[in-house]
C-alpha cells in the first residue's frame, strides 16, 4: 500500500469536520488565544520496540495534550506526523488510528493535518503539534512568587518506577505502574479549574525537581521541597521501603504528567474543593523563596543532595 493509501484508508477516518485535505487547516480563533506546543516520541528512545500501537497512539498524544493542560486551556486538535519502516503492518495502522480516534471522543479533539513518510531504518518516530485554546488568562512557568505554596497533583514517580519494571530492574510487576508509565492522564480539567489562581504551572515530563527548576529559572526564585510531603502511591511507598535508592528515581525520573503550580497561600483554602471537583489527588509540597536554587530537606529538615535531577534529551 503506497502513502496516500494509507492516509485515504486510514487517516482520514480521524477527520469528520473536513479539516484535512488541504494545504494547511483553517483555525478560527476569534477573541480566543491560540496556544501550541510539539513533542517528539522516537522508538528505543521514548518507547519500547514493539510497542502496542493501541498504546502509543495514546501516550504519544497524551503527552502533548498534558502541555495544554499545563497552560490553563482546552485542547483543541492536532497535526501528526509519522516516520515509520517500509514494513509496517496494517494492523498496525490500524489499531493506531483506532486508538487515535478513542482520544478524539474522549478530549473532545479532532486532527487537522499532518504527514507521513517512510524510511529504511527499523524505527517508528512520531511528531504531534497540539493546539489549545483559552478565553483569557494562560499559565505560564514564569509567574512564581516568594511566598506562594508549591503543589502537585496526583502521585509523584509511578512512572520512573513502571519503567523500571519494563526494564526488568525491579522484579516485581506491579500493574498499577506499568500502566502510569504507558498511560498518563492529562489533567485538563484540573489546568482550567486553577488558571485564575495558580502563578505558575508545568507538567511534570522530565521530572518533579528539574521541572520545579524549569518554573525557578522562569520565575527568578528559588524553592524549598519536603520529601516527606511528596505524594506516593501505595506501590511506590513499598518499594522505597524495600529499596530506598529508588527514591532519586522518584523525584528525577519523568512521565508523570501531572502539575505542578503555585499559588499564592491566601488561596489555599480554594485547593480542597478544586481536588474534590477534579477528583484528584492535591498536595502541598513546598514552597517559593527568594534564590535562584530548588533545595530538598528530609523529614528532619536535613538538605538531600540527589544525584541525578531529570532526564536530559543530550545526555
Amino acid at each position: 500500500m503506497k502513502e496516500f493509501e494509507y492516509i485515504r484508508n486510514y487517516i482520514y477516518k480521524l477527520d469528520h469536520d473536513s479539516l484535512i485535505g488541504d494545504d494547511a487547516a483553517i483555525i478560527n480563533c476569534k477573541e480566543k488565544k491560540l496556544l501550541i506546543t510539539k513533542d517528539i516520541l522516537i522508538e528505543d528512545v521514548h518507547f519500547f520496540k514493539q510497542y502496542n500501537p493501541n498504546i502509543l497512539a495514546k501516550k504519544a498524544l497524551r503527552s502533548n495534550l498534558s502541555d495544554i493542560a499545563a497552560m490553563g486551556a482546552t485542547p483543541y486538535g492536532y497535526c501528526l506526523g509519522l516516520v515509520l519502516p517500509n514494513n509496517i503492518s496494517e494492523d498496525w495502522w490500524e489499531n493506531f488510528t483506532d486508538s487515535l480516534k478513542e482520544e478524539h471522543e474522549k478530549f473532545n479533539i479532532k486532527l487537522l493535518g499532518g504527514d507521513t513518510t517512510s524510511h529504511k531504518q527499523d524505527k517508528i518516530i512520531i511528531s504531534i503539534t497540539a493546539f489549545g485554546t483559552s478565553n483569557g488568562n494562560v499559565l505560564k512557568r514564569s509567574g512564581a512568587k516568594i511566598g506562594d505554596s508549591i503543589y502537585v497533583s496526583g502521585n509523584i514517580g509511578d512512572a520512573a518506577l513502571g519503567l523500571l519494571i519494563y526494564q526488568n530492574i525491579i522484579k516485581k510487576n506491579y500493574c498499577n505502574l506499568k500502566n502510569k508509565y504507558d498511560l498518563p492522564q492529562p489533567r485538563i480539567n484540573l489546568g482550567i479549574s486553577i488558571n485564575k489562581i495558580a502563578s505558575s504551572c508545568i507538567d511534570i515530563s522530565d521530572g518533579l525537581i528539574q521541572d520545579i527548576e524549569h518554573i525557578c529559572n522562569s520565575s527568578q526564585v528559588g524553592a524549598s521541597i519536603y520529601l516527606d510531603k511528596i505524594p506516593l502511591s501505595n506501590e511506590a511507598k513499598e518499594i522505597i521501603d524495600n529499596t530506598p535508592q529508588y527514591i532519586n528515581n522518584i523525584l528525577s525520573g519523568g512521565d508523570d504528567y501531572e502539575l505542578i503550580f503555585t499559588i499564592n497561600p491566601k488561596f489555599s483554602h480554594l485547593i480542597q474543593e478544586i481536588s474534590r471537583k477534579n477528583e484528584v489527588k492535591i498536595s502541598k509540597i513546598g514552597k517559593i523563596t527568594p534564590g535562584h536554587y530548588v533545595t530538598l530537606y528530609d523529614h528532619n529538615r536535613n538538605i538531600i543532595t540527589l544525584n541525578n535531577k531529570g532526564f536530559n534529551h543530550f545526555t
